[in-house]
């Protein structure tokens, strides 16, 4: 939405909008500011997250840039805080590695802007705590894919990676996107959908995301271990059971490349019949050479 539509909307769906509001990012912002703070002064219930939970003491830690999470937290009669269970950190020392990772592997500060702890309710508040499993517990037994749980959601991954970098976020179908999306979703939600069976193969494998974790997540093994793991169809499953039968031989290596040198001449030079044709929309074919690299090998051996 560029300025001038959110302004409409403003206009249209927000009581007491001023007629003459214009389409400055202040003056909208203001106006956002104002209805926003009457509906947090009247609601009697509030849903958080936490981006850690402290065992030892029973406190809940949320980490913020805008400065508005504190007033959300207490203000409201009720605070409802869903929080996945890998959140959980055992005592109160173990806090102050990850507020020093966060911010730094986030946005690059040496500290968070606003920190809010809270332990148990304000006064006059009720406080409940869910503790979110869906699918946590399953992850965490299997002994690849748990590191995935580690995660404390810096989003260092999504900045560093030429895939997310052009597919964006909302292409991965999941509230967590990126290169952590496609090792936790499919964890968490299982690959029964073909979405979810084919985000670990969106992916370079480049590496860049694993060198940026600031806590070691390997997601480059992760995706290879769940690309084994992901439902292929029967032709595919031939056809890598083949290539592999060939490829675990030298001499049927040789013999299969001697066949495909012998029918090298059959390839069309502009478009690949079937499936294969998808691959020469937007390619050539490239020039077949007259001699495979084998057969000239043994011609300058004998030389």
């Amino acid at each position: 939405r560029n300025r001038s539509e959110i302004r409409e909307i403003f206009l249209e769906k927000m009581p007491q909008t001023p007629e003459g509001l214009t389409d400055d990012p202040p003056a909208l912002a203001e106006a956002a500011r104002l209805h926003l703070r009457e509906r947090f002064l009247r609601s009697k219930v509030a849903i958080s997250g936490a981006n850690f939970m402290v065992a030892e003491t029973g406190t809940l830690v949320v980490l913020e840039s805008e400065g508005n999470g504190r007033m959300c937290l207490t203000l409201p009669e009720t605070l409802i805080s869903v929080v996945g269970i890998e959140k959980l950190l055992p005592a109160w020392r173990d806090l102050e590695v990850f507020l020093q990772l966060l911010p730094r592997s986030s946005t690059g500060e040496r500290m968070n802007p606003y920190t809010s702890m809270w332990t148990g309710a304000v006064e006059g508040q009720d406080f409940h705590l869910v503790l979110l499993d869906n699918g946590r517990t399953g992850v965490l037994a299997d002994e690849v894919g748990r590191q995935a749980l580690r995660c404390i959601r810096c989003s260092a991954c999504l900045n560093v990676c030429p895939v997310y970098e052009r597919a964006g976020g909302h292409a991965y179908g999941s509230v967590y996107p990126g290169p952590i999306g496609a090792i936790l979703t499919p964890q968490l939600r299982g690959m029964g959908s073909e979405l979810d069976a084919s985000l670990p193969f969106a992916s370079s494998l480049c590496g860049a995301c694993y060198d940026v974790c600031p806590v070691a997540i390997d997601i480059p093994e992760v995706l290879v271990d769940l690309r084994a793991k992901a439902p292929h169809a029967a032709a595919e499953r031939a056809g890598m059971k083949v290539a592999g039968w060939i490829l675990d031989d030298h001499r049927r290596l040789a013999a299969a490349q001697r066949v495909a040198g012998k029918l090298r001449r059959l390839v069309p030079r502009k478009r690949l019949p079937g499936p294969a044709s998808a691959w020469t929309d937007t390619r050539d074919v490239p020039d077949i050479p007259e001699e495979s690299f084998r057969d000239w090998w043994e011609r300058n051996e004998r030389a």
